[in-house]
């Protein structure tokens, strides 16, 4: 019997895609990783963590309704991917999703399911006709997650693209490493999956046979202070001729450079606010971060200070650029 959640299998954060002839590259989409199960009763859409996603995103449900009768001899089938609100074939768009995530009203799931239509992007094939395939090889998964969707007429050949305009897409991959780069670049997408051809599938891991590599950005920041409960680093950028704060970071900074850090931030302490130690505009630092939501930083990273960079130069005109 075919279980209708597994815990997913994830990839190894790294700052460097593999290059050996064994590997190749996906698109990394912004979007809810899910995991979805179809027969002849149900769509059941679930999340990393184990939370119904099919009562929220009803269009997927509705969609593989109308195409039942091309695969209900496949049935039970168990597909790994990511459920996106996608702009083009290369990016989905976070803002979107998070809305339509935290919708709970019957009606405004409806209204945004039309202004806003999810997307489910499969990129695996973990059972198909009652039968696990996660032992198999990652290459004849793939091959078989191909057919499958080509029979429910998702894919067409050699057209195979992702479109946003489709309730169920595939998630090729390339061998191309310098072409999927060029793309993710030039889409501003999240990143890069890579895959080693041979791989099994395996629940609950983060493996080193699936490595992802974010798309990131880099950018100087103003140094704000520090929230000694917490432990994070406050920064900022200048906009309309006065300091706007965009985020904190506490990851990738080393022990020693912290503790300098702070104690530079103890020397000149302007404020306090509770825990929070404010200092006047004067020190810089590079951050790396995914994008910017709700004028926040996604993922920032500490990367190096900035000793060459004048804080006035740090201004939200040129992270708006930085795109």
């Amino acid at each position: 019997m075919i279980q209708h959640f597994l815990k997913p299998m994830l990839p190894s954060l790294s700052n460097e895609l593999p290059e050996e002839s064994h590997w190749v590259y996906e698109v990394k989409y912004d979007g809810f990783r899910c995991l979805l199960y179809w027969d002849h009763a149900n769509v059941i859409m679930t999340s990393r963590n184990g939370h119904p996603l099919h009562t929220i995103f009803p269009e997927v449900v509705d969609h593989l309704k109308t195409i039942e009768n091309k695969v209900k001899d496949l049935f039970p089938i168990l597909l790994d991917g990511e459920l996106c609100i996608l702009e083009n074939e290369n990016k989905a768009n976070f803002e979107q999703i998070q809305k339509r995530g935290r919708l709970k009203q019957l009606d405004k799931i409806v209204i945004a399911s039309k202004q806003y239509p999810s997307s489910f992007c499969a990129f695996d094939l973990l059972a198909i006709e009652n039968e696990y395939m996660n032992t198999l090889p990652f290459l004849d998964r793939k091959e078989k997650l191909r057919k499958l969707l080509q029979t429910t007429g998702t894919t067409g050949i050699p057209n195979i693209k992702i479109s946003p305009d489709r309730r169920l897409n595939f998630i090729n991959f390339t061998s191309e490493k310098s072409k999927i780069m060029e793309d993710v670049k030039g889409s501003n997408s999240e990143g890069i999956v890579a895959k080693k051809l041979y791989s099994k599938w395996s629940s609950g891991i983060r493996t080193n046979e699936w490595i992802k590599v974010k798309n990131l950005k880099f950018h100087p920041f103003i140094l704000l202070g520090y929230d000694s409960e917490n432990g994070f680093f406050h920064v900022g950028v200048i906009k309309d001729r006065s300091v706007q704060f965009v985020g904190l970071f506490s990851h990738g900074i080393s022990p020693q450079e912290k503790e300098a850090l702070i104690q530079i931030i103890k020397k000149n302490i302007a404020s306090r606010n509770g825990s929070l130690i404010l200092i006047e505009p004067s020190i810089c630092v590079e951050l790396s971060y995914l994008e910017l939501y709700k004028n926040q930083l996604r993922q920032p990273r500490f990367v190096s200070f900035r000793f060459d960079t004048n804080w006035e130069d740090c201004t939200w005109e040129s992270l708006q650029k930085n795109k």
